[in-house]
């Protein structure tokens, strides 16, 4: 029953039993039953919470998040969908977006996958890590080549105000949050990121940088379009320089197998990269090693397949390993792992790649800033 009705009924009670005895005693018993009544209530409140477990995966956090708000749809257990309700990921990293200078932040054409016929719209919430509701996005369906939908944001809401929010809300508070993206009947998706601030003490500089922190730093992923072998082959990642300014990059990528440790491709050679605040996706086309004096020739997906087994990309940034990542070749097929094997990742953070990218989480023990 509503904790508010519990009380209404309760102070009902306590009037009822105040006025039936003495006059003398009419006050005190009904300040007696009060007092009880609002004792249970802040017991309860305070029970409620306290209940969150720091150490939950974001998806178990979402799911107790749901059943404690009771105001939004739950996320479904239907482990018969196939294909459930998604984002393409790429557009998640792509599309939530904060601008360093002034913390502006905005959802920009992020694309929903394989949503239920005649879906007419749903709502994006803006969360603080602990459940605080601070935004709305409402979106109607914009529908793309199957089974991509684009979630048109059309308003924006302040949950605290009511007032509608034009371009995008300004978040200049460090911490956690969670964005919650829903269904009119279902919660589909749950993206955790936090929010940080860097500073310049050089008065001459570029001034404080509000930054965004998670997933951009550790997945990557192969991609050859159409998932045509004859195709060149792209390692594509997210990068950006952790601070306010700009700084100059030089990027150094090998791939090698970890049978023999051969060094079976790489990126270009000689390209600088200048990286900003905010995370943007760089691309890099794979070659064969140099010989001799001659540049590496093309590096196509089918000569990363031709061979199965294990294998261990490193990225260096400014001669500085900026991470690794492991995959493997079975039966001339890229695997795939954790988050992105459909079927077993948990669909709240399903990472969906569609049929022609292979996602990667960088290895834990090379997790460095």
């Amino acid at each position: 029953m509503n904790r508010r009705i519990c009380l209404t009924l309760s102070l009902t009670i306590a009037l009822v039993a105040a006025f039936g005895t003495s006059a003398h005693a009419q006050f005190r018993s009904l300040r007696d039953a009060v007092k009880k009544v609002a004792d249970e209530v802040t017991e309860d409140e305070t029970k409620s919470d306290s209940a969150s477990p720091s150490d939950a995966s974001p998806s178990d956090t979402a799911r107790q998040a749901d059943a404690e708000r009771g105001s939004r749809p739950a996320a479904k257990k239907d482990a018969d969908r196939k294909y459930p309700p998604g984002l393409s990921f790429s557009t998640v990293l792509n599309g939530v977006l904060l601008l360093p200078k002034n913390a502006r932040f905005t959802l920009h054409h992020i694309q929903a996958t394989f949503l239920p016929e005649g879906c007419e719209g749903g709502v994006v919430v803006l969360r603080t890590a602990d459940g605080k509701e601070l935004f709305e996005w409402d979106w109607k369906p914009d529908h793309l080549e199957k089974p991509y939908t684009l979630l048109n944001v059309h308003r924006i809401v302040n949950l605290e105000t009511g007032q509608t929010v034009a371009g995008g809300p300004e978040i200049a508070r460090p911490g956690k949050y969670v964005l919650d993206f829903y269904l009119p009947d279902e919660h589909f998706y749950t993206f955790p990121f936090t929010i940080s601030k860097a500073g310049s003490d050089d008065p001459f500089g570029d001034g404080d940088a509000w930054l965004l922190d998670g997933d951009w730093e550790d997945y990557g992923y192969w991609y050859y379009r159409q998932a045509d072998a004859n195709q060149s082959l792209f390692w594509k990642v997210w990068l950006r320089h952790k601070g306010s300014g700009e700084a100059d990059a030089k990027i150094r990528i090998e791939v090698k197998r970890d049978a023999d440790g051969k060094l079976v491709c790489q990126n270009r050679e000689g390209s600088s990269y200048r990286l900003k605040p905010d995370w943007v996706r760089y691309e890099f086309d794979m070659i064969f090693p140099p010989e001799g004096t001659s540049g590496g020739a093309y590096f196509k997906a089918k000569d990363l397949l031709a061979t199965d087994g294990d294998y261990t990309l490193t990225m260096t940034v400014n001669d500085q390993i900026r991470g690794t990542w492991k995959f493997a070749v079975k039966d001339g097929k890229l695997n795939y792992t954790g988050r992105a094997i459909r079927g077993e990742a948990d669909p709240l953070t399903f990472i969906e790649g569609g049929r022609d990218a292979w996602w990667y989480a960088r290895e834990e023990a090379e997790k460095a800033d």
